[in-house]
């Protein structure tokens, strides 16, 4: 018997492109789902999932995709149970997940559906479609891309879900997003000497100087702790580099806006080919006397040690004043624009 060959429209079809998910960018919301996933669209009674979160969260997208709406009765570090709103008023869908400890999952123990009351949706918005689902399910997009609009956002859930939740919940959404792909703010500033001390290393001659100050907490310090204050770095290869361009540098400042404020202070130079090369950089508390002092001192002593080096800024009263008080190292301008 020859071998089976199948026809030639079949031969055509794309099988994997045929079994990919319809919505690629967002991951999938049952893949910690352990045994028992969802094959009818239904919950199920011995659905399994690695922890609470994966469980609720499988819930509520159940919700949504149906657009009914349910309440929490009891919500405890080893027990989840929830009802229909309309639960004794014509629906009796009711859901109830716990944790076994024998095989450390949570795992869907009694289920009562599907719904039976009338699935219309009442409000643009959904009570179940909260910042942390929203954070769920837009976790992969705000990883690839942080700086991703909140508005592009709303319109990515919309286009999934049909519900249009408000700008504040996404906001709220996309920081805890942001925090569960790259981490918090604190935890951040707490690597910096580590991460700081690693570029020392592998990058010899890399010039750094963190500063801290005492934390306080109201008018009484903290014992034992420090906060951050201001950081200057520049690498070898710009101070090597500098050597080799124009004696002109150019000095600015421009707000954070993150978490926690402040100014990112730079020195830029320019090559014979009219390319941009930065120099130096310091992020300070704000554009005062002292943190502008903080980075020319630097800039002078660690970077730019030249004589006859065009400083050019926008003549901002702290980078006057910084540049009066090491004045021993720098001349009065040739000229103002």
């Amino acid at each position: 018997m020859p071998p089976y060959e199948p026809p030639v429209h079949m031969r055509a079809l794309d099988l994997e492109a045929m079994s990919a998910p319809e919505f690629p960018e967002y991951p999938s919301l049952y893949v910690n789902t352990l045994r028992g996933a969802m094959t009818d669209g239904e919950l199920h009674a011995g659905m399994q999932f690695q922890n609470k979160d994966d469980a609720i969260t499988t819930i509520k997208n159940y919700c949504l995709q149906k657009s009914v709406e349910y309440k929490v009765i009891e919500s405890g570090p080893t027990r989840y149970f929830g009802r229909c709103k309309s639960y004794g008023d014509g629906c009796s869908w009711r859901v109830r997940a716990s944790y076994s400890k024998r095989k450390q999952i949570w795992e869907i123990t009694k289920y009562n559906g599907p719904h039976t009351c009338t699935a219309a949706m009442v409000s643009q918005d959904h009570s179940k479609l909260d910042s942390n689902m929203i954070s769920r399910c837009i976790q992969a997009l705000v990883k690839e891309k942080p700086s991703i609009n909140v508005s592009v956002l709303i319109a990515e859930i919309r286009n999934r879900y049909g519900y249009t939740p408000t700008y504040r919940k996404v906001w709220i959404a996309k920081q805890k997003a942001i925090e569960a792909a790259f981490g918090n703010w604190e935890e951040s500033y707490n690597e910096l000497p580590k991460w700081l001390s690693a570029l020392q290393q592998f990058v010899p001659g890399t010039i750094i100087d963190l500063q801290t100050q005492q934390a306080y907490d109201g008018n009484y310090p903290v014992r034992d702790t420090n906060i951050f204050h201001r950081l200057f770095w520049s690498f070898p290869s710009c101070v090597e580099a500098f050597k080799y361009c124009k004696p002109v540098v150019q000095i600015d400042g421009t707000h954070l806006y993150g978490k926690y404020k402040g100014t990112l202070l730079m020195a830029i130079a320019q090559d014979g080919n009219k390319n941009i090369l930065p120099i130096a950089f310091a992020i300070v508390e704000g554009e005062t006397l002292d943190a502008w002092r903080f980075f020319l001192e630097h800039l002078r002593a660690d970077v730019t040690p030249q004589e006859g080096i065009c400083f050019i800024s926008d003549r901002h009263q702290a980078i006057k004043g910084a540049f009066r008080a090491i004045g021993r190292q720098m001349s009065p301008p040739y000229a103002y624009h």
